[in-house]
Formats: structure tokens, sequence, C-alpha cells
């Protein structure tokens, strides 16, 4: 008889054993096989960080810092993929060992490299165009507030001027000389797909100091028009791509990096002494005001070290196979100036997952910032703080404790019952005046890459994002600040004072193909592009110190909200034929509200071929040429930037809060009719780009010339026009054409490299020569139009030429003043005799140069360059009538004591005698580092410990405080010199 009850026991039993059986084999069935191994560089030093991926998995891992890593691979692995940056990726076959050990050969050229061109991405080896690229590994440990800072001479052909040695205010930025007279000569920037309006309060943060310089992978910057025509009528001027960093299927890693830095004005002016200035008192019979007994330095009062703290932290890995990277930062940073002083905290958040078997890719990129600035009252008028902090009377005290009305400090109390005709103490109008400037930005994207199931060539890719910004100004001035005494003093609080709003939605077709059978590879691209950009200015009283609201500055309306529009429909086609001859095609067409609507479309094409020519059986075996290939190009950009919004149709204006008038109990403003022109068109470039990438020895030797010509044409420049024909004396009109021709050379290499020790120089040369062929409102020969007082726009020259007289000098070399040269020979000095300098503000030569050292664990890197052929106009206080016929007597510059010159009036203040060639060489750092190989005896811990200088030195003939400028004057706030100590750590 059975036993049934013992039946359903064992079928338990046994249902149980298989249960636990399935659950201890899952992970065998899953992850069939654990293996571990070592990953180093070509001589066997660990590389730390570098990632090892199952192919064609979501499974992987990163190398720890001693380059070693353990993974479990899933069922059915066969390949892992192992890569580092700057190294040769290889696919290492699976072959049932439980131990590997791998070496990746680095990559000196990087041919391999994917950069991010526009809309897409290329193999360095495959570029028809003129780009450049630089990624995070090529940084050096040089703690830096903007972005720029990352690249700045390490580019041929970009030039990066520092505006100002104000914290947060950024650089000037110019690649191949510039396009155009009066529209935007900035390049377009665009971070992770978004391209940036230049938003910013006034004297506040510039855009790209609005991110964390520890968040970028490599910048891309697209100079001829072939790589950039893609962007149509934002590219005129070239474009720089930023890629933020991302994070990788692997173990969570963390990045941590601190640093202090110490700022310190190089320079001073060199004024007169305390002890010089009485005696030149003495010598002139007296001055306008009574001299004093103190011995200041003002120079040395108003500025002071600057102390900043930056720390930042990084987290990336993945949760569920989804990548992220997200990292926050904090900089505080006191400017060289009293009272000047910056705040930035900045965050940052990349998602990008993959789904349905990595056939669509998202990318959602979160960034913001926001800044705290006390701007110190340097850059605003001549009566600001550092024109008086250098010629403020140097025999008067900082402090007068006997007027304690006006808050202890000296000041010239016998115009106090009309301080606009004083000069007021430099110290207290840093000290007293609250000037803060607060900004908030925030930049959102979201990328969906879609490749196709039933047809995998073909992706489809949408981008939709938004960049939101707002400004905040608030200004204190108490009743005890000299200049506001009888006026009660008064607060303006402009909670905010604008926002912007510019939103972006793009989508467009890619579609690759490898036709094997014709030795070809197709490329196809097609999109369209909206961008939506809105600004809203509010207005709002202001008050006295008291609270009390100022009645005259109550206004009418509470905003104005101009916005343009840009729609833009864009292709691009890549052929390559047997791997040696590419060719590349693009064309858009931009929509932009800022035109009339028979002017409103551009059509911007390119066209660009490159020859492999290191592929050709001659050279393919060479093991001499790695790498040899030429590129022409040539391609048609638009400019639409720096246009006012509604220029070519009537518009009206509310005049200022001093323009009102009062009729009955009510108080109105007056309304004034604009100046338009119906007729504004676009302003286009014509580029064309001839150049030679090159490698020797494996690439140890790598490089690149170019040639270029660039030639604007509806050139939009402000322009004096007959009176009563428009609503103001002068239009901004499509006037004329320039152009700019260049070389640009720029090579890298390795003369050593042993297991121990490496040493790598790069260097890069650029000459640019610009000039205006014509102007459509004058006739060739005549002088053209201004730019200010000194500079001028004028058919043959450089945009920005010096128009001056020219200076009379005695046989001992010395300037004879008032007495010019009678340039016409009619027999009188007047207007006429002024002429043309032939030397600009521009620089025809520009060089840079990087090294850097390793000996095992320590690293030692320098940078510098030069800009040969620039010139500047330095006029400092160096006549008498400072002393003896201003209200209030100033201190002079040295000069005065060899030329003694008496009057500030008349041809003098135009004389070429103050024109000075501004050439210079700067060694702009100096850093040194060292590698820990364990931190706290933890292997997986690395840290990094460095030193910079900043600033280093300058050799140069300029005798003002800092040859380095853009707009033929020397900039207001002196660059500092930096001092820095860096920590970094990895876990």
């Amino acid at each position: 008889m059975i036993n049934r009850k013992r039946l359903r026991v064992n079928s338990t039993l046994k249902g149980r054993l298989y249960c636990a059986l399935l659950l201890f084999l899952t992970p065998v069935v899953l992850f069939a096989q654990n293996i571990s191994g070592e990953v180093t560089d070509e001589f066997g030093a660990p590389l730390p960080g570098a990632n090892v991926i199952v192919k064609d998995s979501n499974t992987g891992t990163t190398t720890d810092f001693d380059g070693k890593f353990n993974l479990d691979l899933p069922s059915g692995a066969k390949v892992l993929v192992v890569s580092f940056v700057g190294y040769f990726q290889q696919d290492i076959p699976i072959n049932g060992k439980q131990s590997y050990i791998i070496n990746l050969i680095e990559d000196v050229d990087k041919l391999d490299e994917v950069i991010v061109i526009g809309y897409g991405t290329s193999k360095k080896e495959d570029l028809t165009g003129s780009v450049a690229s630089i990624d995070s590994k090529e940084f050096h440990n040089v703690p830096i507030t903007s972005a720029e800072g990352l690249i700045a001479n390490k580019m041929p052909g970009v030039q990066i001027t520092p505006s100002s040695g104000r914290p947060g205010a950024g650089s000037n930025i110019l690649i191949r000389g510039g396009s155009s007279l009066n529209a935007s000569n900035d390049p377009l920037i665009v971070i992770d797909g978004v391209p940036l309006e230049g938003s910013g309060a006034s004297n506040g943060p510039s855009v790209l100091s609005q991110l964390n310089p520890n968040d970028i992978e490599n910048f891309t910057v697209l100079k001829d028009a072939s790589a950039a025509a893609i962007y149509g009528s934002r590219a005129s001027n070239g474009v720089i791509i930023i890629t933020t960093k991302k994070g990788d299927i692997g173990d969570l890693k963390i990045n941590v990096t601190s640093n202090t830095r110490v700022s310190q004005v190089v320079n001073f002016i060199d004024m007169l002494t305390a002890d010089q200035y009485r005696e030149v008192v003495n010598n002139l019979g007296g001055s306008a005001t009574p001299v004093g007994d103190a011995n200041t330095d003002w120079q040395r009062e108003i500025f002071r070290l600057g102390i900043a703290a930056d720390n930042n932290i990084s987290a990336s890995g993945a949760i569920k196979n989804i990548p992220y990277r997200a990292s926050v930062s904090y900089l505080k940073q006191d400017g060289v100036v009293l009272s000047d002083a910056y705040e930035r905290t900045t965050a940052l958040l990349n998602i990008s997952p993959k789904f349905f078997d990595n056939h669509l890719k998202v990318n959602l990129n979160l960034k913001g910032s926001i800044e705290n600035q006390n701007v110190a009252d340097t850059e605003v008028d001549a009566g600001n703080a550092l024109y008086l902090g250098t010629n403020f009377d140097p025999t008067q005290p900082v402090y007068d404790y006997k007027h304690p009305e006006y808050g202890n400090y000296f000041q010239y109390t016998q115009f106090a019952t009309n301080p606009a005709l004083a000069n007021i103490n430099p110290v207290s109008i840093l000290e007293q005046k609250i000037r803060r400037n607060k900004t908030r930005r925030a930049i959102a994207n979201l990328q969906l890459d879609y490749k196709f199931h039933f047809l995998p060539e073909l992706h489809f890719n949408v981008n939709a994002g938004i960049d939101m910004f707002r400004g905040t100004w608030r200004e204190e001035v108490p009743i005890t600040h000299f200049a506001e005494a009888n006026a009660g003093g008064y607060i303006v609080d402009n909670n905010p004072s604008r926002d912007t709003e510019n939103k972006l939605l793009e989508a467009y077709f890619f579609y690759s193909k490898d036709l094997e059978a014709i030795k070809s590879k197709l490329e196809l691209t097609a999109g369209y592009s909206y961008n939506d950009f809105l600004t809203t200015n509010y207005f709002y009283p202001s008050y006295f110190a008291n609270g009390t609201p100022n009645p005259i500055s109550t206004p009418t309306f509470l905003f104005d909200e101009p916005s343009h529009a840009l729609i833009s429909f864009y292709g691009r086609l890549n052929y390559q034929f047997n791997d040696k001859y590419l060719l590349t095609a693009s064309l858009r067409n931009d929509g932009s509200s800022r035109f009339p609507e028979d002017n409103r479309w551009g059509l911007f094409p390119a066209v660009a071929f490159a020859w492999k020519i290191n592929q050709e059986n001659f050279l393919k075996d060479s093991h001499v040429v790695t790498d040899l290939k030429l590129r022409l190009s040539y391609g048609v950009t638009g400019q639409q930037d720096g246009i006012a919004n509604y220029a070519y149709i009537p518009g009206y204006s509310t005049g200022g809060l001093n323009t009102q008038y009062t009729f009955g109990n009510n108080r109105y403003f007056t309304v004034t009719p604009n100046a338009f022109n119906p007729n504004l068109k676009w302003e286009q470039t014509e580029s064309s780009n001839l150049g030679l990438d090159f490698g020797f020895l494996n690439n140890r030797i790598a490089g690149s010339v170019d040639l270029y010509y660039k030639r604007t044409n509806d050139l939009l420049n402000t322009t004096v026009i007959p009176l009563g024909t428009n609503f103001a004396e002068e239009l901004l009109l499509n006037i004329g054409s320039m152009e700019n021709k260049g070389v640009e050379f720029n090579v890298n290499g390795y003369p050593v490299r042993t297991e121990n020790f490496s040493w790598r120089i790069g260097v890069n040369v650029t000459f640019n020569e610009g000039k205006i062929t014509k102007l459509a409102n004058v006739d060739d020969g005549t002088v053209g139009l201004f730019s200010d007082a000194t500079l001028v726009n004028t058919i043959g020259y450089q945009r920005n030429t010096f128009y001056l007289y020219k200076q009379v000098y005695d046989q001992d070399g010395k300037p004879l003043e008032g007495q010019m040269v009678d340039v016409n020979g009619d027999g009188q000095i007047n207007a006429d005799d002024r002429y043309i300098t032939d030397k600009s503000a521009t620089p025809k030569y520009l060089f840079g140069f990087n090294t850097n050292l390793n000996y095992k664990n320590w690293s030692l890197g320098a940078a510098g360059h030069a800009n040969v052929g620039h010139y500047l106009f330095f006029k400092p206080a160096d006549d008498a009538s400072a002393i003896t016929s201003w209200n209030t007597s100033q201190n002079l510059h040295s000069s005065y004591l060899f030329t003694r010159f008496q009057n500030n009036d008349g041809l003098q203040p135009f004389s070429d005698y103050y024109l000075q060639n501004a050439s210079f060489f700067k060694l702009d750092n100096i850093n040194l580092s060292y590698n820990f190989n364990e931190v706290f005896g933890h292997a997986e811990v690395g840290m990094n410990v460095n030193l910079s200088v900043q600033n280093v030195f300058t050799i140069t003939d300029y005798t003002g405080r800092d040859p380095e400028a853009s707009g033929g004057y020397e900039n207001a706030y002196p660059i500092p010199r930096i001092y820095a100590l860096g920590i970094n750590i990895n876990f």
C-alpha cells in the first residue's frame, strides 16, 4: 500500500530542495565567473579610474587607485572593453582566465578621440574643418574662477583677454580677429547642447563665471565657417562648445577639491610721492587746495590682499545601471580692491541612462548658480575709487576724526555746500557705498536620442532646454557719505532688476551607413531649431537713506519685455571614400525677428574637403609619418547678435526720472520717438580655410597649420546721419565690409617619454591682419567712423585704429607741450592735422606655450603667452593744471617731472606721445603637484596636492600698470597675481 502522506512529504521536501538549488545556482547562471585584473599604461604604471565594461551590456566597473579591478561576469560574456581618457581603447577576449593584466597605449594626438561638434560628434581624424579641442586631462592644476581660464592661450587663433581683475568678471574672447564693428564679436557658447545668451547684470559676473570649472569635461572651438556654419547666424565669431562631466557604469566615485588663494596687486601706477608733490606745489607757487602734512600712498590704501576659498564635491556612478554625476561647489573670493567681494554656489546633476537595449539614450542636464557680489565703485565714471585712488592728494590723511558727520573720513569740507565740486576720499567711497549685485541662473535640457529598431542606422534626436536668469541690484549710500550729505543719502533696490527666459527646442534626424561595396561611409543630418528669447526689465523707485521714497523716482510703469525669436532649418552631409577622402557640406536657413520681413531669412552654406594623405600607399606603412591630412573649406555665417530687438520698426521711449513734468497733482514722463531703420539686413561673413594636420613618430610630434581668410559684408554699425532724416543723430546701418586673414600654427610634442619621466611641450602661434575695406557713407581716404575720441574705423586700416596728432620733440627727445606737426602743411594746427596712425588696439601676433614635466609622482607645469603688435593709449594725470586749476588738487604722474606739462586742454590730450607699444610676454602660471599613492593606509584613496602661482611676471616696455587689455586702454581694475594651495581627493 502506498503511503501517500509520505509521498506528499517527500514531494514537498524535493520542491524545497529544488528551490534552494535554484537560488544557489542563480548567481552561477547570471554571473558565471568572477575575474580580477590590473590596468596599466605602456610602462606598467597603474591607471586609476579606467573603465572596464562587458561589451554589449551595462555590467562594468572602474579601477581603484592601484589600477586594480574585480568584476562578476554575466553569463555569455565574451569581451571586456577597457578604456581610459587619452589612451587607445582595447577589446580583451574573455578566455576563461581568472586574472588579467591589461596594458593601454597612450594616444598622444588622440586621433580616435570623439569630439563634440554642432549637432553630433566626430572622430578627430575625420574632421574636415578647423576645430580645436581640449579635455580635462590637459587642464593645469591651476585654480581659476571663470571657465575660459582653462583654455586661455592654449589654442591658436583664440585670444582671451581679461576684461577686469574683478572676481567673476570674465574675459573678452576673440576668435580669428572678430568679424564686426558694432554688432557682437563674442563667440557663441553652447553648454551641453544649450546655446547661451550673454545675460548678466551691470558690472556683474560674466556668462562663463556662472559655470563651475571643475564640472567641465572638454572644450571644442569651431573656428572656420565649415565647422561653425551649422549654427548659422550665431556663428560668425566662432563657436565654443562645452561638455560637462557625466557618470559611468561602475562603482561610486567621490571627488573632493579644495583650494585657498591669495591675490595681490602686482604693479602700481608711478605717481608722485607726498614729498615730491609738496616740492612741485612749492615750485608752482601754490595749489587749488591747501597742502597737508600726511604721507599717504592712496593706491596702497584702496588695494589689499584678496583671500579666496574654493570647495567642490562631486559624486558619480550608477544606480540600477543609470549613470549619474552630481556636484556642488562654493567659492568665496575677496577682490584686491577694498569692499569688493564675490560668492558663487553652483550645483550640477547629469543623468544619462539607456533603454531598450541601448536604442534610447537619455541625457538630462541640470545646472544652477547663485552669485552674490559686492561691487566696489571702481569702473563707473571719472569720479570712481580707482581713479581717485591713483590721483588723490598724497599729502592728505585717510581719516579725519574731527568730522564724524562725514564718517570720520578726510574730506574737502570747504565744499560741504556743494560736494559735487570736490574729489571724494576714495577709501570713503569703497567703505561707505554698498553696491550688491545678485544673480541666479538655471540651465536645464533633456536630450533624447532614439536609434530605430527597424533601421539602427537612423537616429532621431530631440533637445528641449531652457536658460533662466534673474538679476537684482541694491545700492546703499548713508547720509554720512560726503557726496550725499546734503541729499540725505539714498537706497536703490531693484529686486529683481531683470529676468531672462530663453527657450530652446531642437529636433533632427541622423543617418549613418557604411557602404562597404563602394568603400564609402555616408552620414546625413537634417533638423529644425526654435529659440525664443524673452527679457523682462523691472523699474523701482529709489529711497532716501532713512527709508523715505524719493518722489521723483517713482516710475509710472512696472516693467518692459523686449523679446526676439530665431527659427532655423539645417542639414549636413558627411561622406567618406576609402577612408582617405572626406567631404562635408552643410546648409542652414535662419529667420530672425530682429529684421524686417523682406530681410528676415538668411541662408548660410558651407563645404569642406579633406584628404588623409597618410592613408595613401606611399605613406601607409611609414614609421615616421603617422598622420598627414589636408583640409580645404569655405562657408558663410551670419550676424544678428548685438542688435536691438525693434530697431527696424517705429517705437517710443519713456524719458528718464529727471525728465518728468507735473500737471496738477500728477507727474508725467516724457515720451520720444526712437530712430529706426526699416532696411536692416543680415551681416554676413564669408570664410575660407586651408589646413594641414600632421603627426610624426607615432604622434609624439603632432600639430596643424591653417591659413584663413574672412570677409564680412553689410557691416552693422551705428553711424552719424544727417539731421532731420530720422529721430536721432545716429542710426544702425549696414554700411560696409571688412576682412581678416591670418596663419595659425600649433605643435605638441613629447621630447622625452620613459617609464618614470615624461616631458610634454605645446606651442601655438597666430598671425592675424584685419582691415576695413569699405564704408558705405564715406569715400576712400576720409577718416571714417569714430569709436571714441582717439579711436577710429576707416578704410584700409584695422578696426579701432588710433587717430591722433603727431607730437613735436626737442633735440633731447622731450615733448614740446601743445606743439604738433602740421601734417597737411596749411600753416595752422587744427583737427585737420590729426592722422591715422596705422597702430591698432588689436595684436597682430599671438604666441602661446605650455609645458609639463612628470617624474614618478611629481608634476611641474608652466604656461605663458605673448601678444605682439598692439598699442594702448595711456594718458595719466601729467600736467600742472591738476594741481592749480581744478577745484580739488590732484596728484600727478611721475612723468610730469620730465615733461613739465602745464595744461590739460587743446591738442595735447590727443597726442601720439601717449600711444605706447603694449607688446608683452607673460608667464601665466607655474604649478607643482604631487600624487600620493595611498592616503591613511588606504590604497583606494588617491590624493593630489598642488601649489601654483598665476600672473607670475610680465616682460614689456609699456609703462602703465598692465599691457594686456582690449579696446585701446588698460583695465582700470588691475589683474592680480594669485598664489594658491590646493588638494584633490578621489575615493
